[in-house]
């Protein structure tokens, strides 16, 4: 798998946010979650988007840059990331 340019990166960040302002219009809609030791991705359900590819490409990704590791929690990350208000609910 590639690296993502910061153009690509900018663009999924753009559609993620507008996925999420038209979730936050509609009550009713829930999100797809996946959960890896201390990795969390939300995505907001779409035609545009294949979900479960996706979580796929994504596992893969990790797996190959981090290997077992990325199973692991570290609860001092996630303390930070909680007081820094990186982690939202």
């Amino acid at each position: 798998m590639t690296d993502l340019s910061s153009e690509d990166m900018g663009e999924m960040a753009g559609e993620l946010m507008a996925a999420k302002m038209e979730a936050a219009s509609n009550k009713g809609s829930m999100t797809h979650l996946l959960k890896m030791g201390s990795f969390h991705m939300e995505i907001v359900p779409s035609s545009d988007i294949d979900v479960e590819k996706l979580f796929k490409e994504t596992i893969a990704d990790l797996y190959d840059k981090f290997g077992e590791e990325v199973l692991k929690i570290n609860m001092s990350d996630i303390i930070k990331a909680q007081q820094n208000g990186a982690m939202h609910g």
